[in-house]
């Protein structure tokens, strides 16, 4: 049984893969060879609904872009393990560049989606181009979409990936970039941008010293026994002051950060309203539609069985005709042979 399934699999499979215009009387004519076979997912496929044009764009790519999909859905699978790792204090550089992967097949694939879409299609509008770019970046980004992913179609529009997800892809990628220490007060932008391995040669005059009066031939002071005879000066500890300036300098960042994230999010929401208010419309429309061919395919099925019938009837009456003028035949003959007698 197991072999048979995954063929009903690739069938369906073929179904979104094929015309789009041809859908519905593909899938009826499967549905009907499964019920004749008694196959028990004749149901399901009967259930089975038509994609949106958006949503076949996509079922377009995975069938006509197989291998450049893969690899899509592939980079999204690595950008969500890279950020699992980065979350447990890895390196964030691979989630970086995977998810520049990502933006980058996003806007290549959509593009090639809208080729797709308008070789067999008219040319589709700035709504369902939108609604193609964000269910490629659900099947990158959002996990929960990983099932879609794996069976290669779709049969509607997927949800853009929730702020969840965003903002732990962003704050994954944007973990570990340092900020540069601010130079303490009386310490000169080039000392500050000075590396801490090489410290001023020590027969340098100090402006310190000299300030507080201490001659130019003034003797170095000895190294500590940690140094070592001959060996250089430690670095200098930074100042507390240091720290806290960069722990606020940090945690501003961090609020402007989630105020970004705040202001994408709501920009999305006002976004996707704004296309499932057209969505809403355009399926009204279509269910519309969906309902007048579904009542003239009712009434062409209703008009070819009166058809069938009449052919019937007509048949029938033809026969009777033959038998009836055979019978006259028969009469005339017997009327010839009383007649001659």
């Amino acid at each position: 049984m197991a072999p048979r399934a995954a063929g009903v699999d690739d069938e369906i499979r073929a179904l979104y893969h094929g015309p789009f215009a041809e859908f519905v009387a593909a899938r009826n004519a499967l549905a009907k060879r499964l019920k004749k076979e008694g196959d028990a997912r004749e149901a399901e496929v009967k259930e089975l609904k038509k994609p949106s044009l958006s949503a076949w764009g996509v079922d377009q790519l995975f069938a006509r872009e197989a291998r450049a999909m893969a690899a899509f859905v592939g980079a999204g699978e690595r950008a969500r393990a890279a950020q699992r790792k980065a979350a447990a204090g890895g390196d964030p550089k691979p989630l970086r560049e995977l998810l520049a992967t990502i933006r980058g097949e996003v806007g290549r694939l959509t593009a090639r989606g809208v080729e797709l879409l308008a070789e067999t299609e008219k040319a589709p509008g700035e709504a369902i181009v939108e609604r193609l770019r964000t269910n490629l970046e659900a099947l990158a980004l959002d996990p929960e979409v990983a099932p879609v992913a794996a069976r290669g179609w779709l049969d509607e529009d997927l949800k853009p990936p929730g702020f969840e997800v965003m903002a732990a892809l962003q704050v994954a990628a944007s973990r570990g970039a340092t900020l540069p220490r601010p130079a303490s007060a009386g310490t000169s932008a080039s000392q500050a941008s000075r590396p801490r391995s090489a410290p001023a040669p020590a027969s340098a005059s100090s402006p310190a010293r000299d300030a507080a009066g201490r001659g130019r031939d003034t003797p170095v002071s000895r190294p500590s026994a940690a140094g070592g005879k001959g060996g250089a000066q430690p670095a200098p500890k930074p100042l507390a002051t240091v720290h806290r300036f960069d722990d606020a300098k940090s945690a501003a960042a961090a609020r402007r950060e989630r105020a970004d994230l705040n202001r994408l999010e709501r920009e999305r929401r006002a976004h996707r309203d704004r296309l499932a208010a057209e969505l809403a419309r355009a399926e009204r429309e279509a269910r519309d539609r969906r309902a007048a061919a579904d009542r003239a395919e009712v009434d062409a099925a209703d008009a070819d069985r009166r058809a069938v019938e009449a052919r019937a009837r007509a048949q029938k009456a033809k026969d009777l005709a033959a038998a009836a003028e055979a019978t006259a035949d028969e009469a005339r003959r017997a009327l010839a042979e009383a007649e001659r007698s």
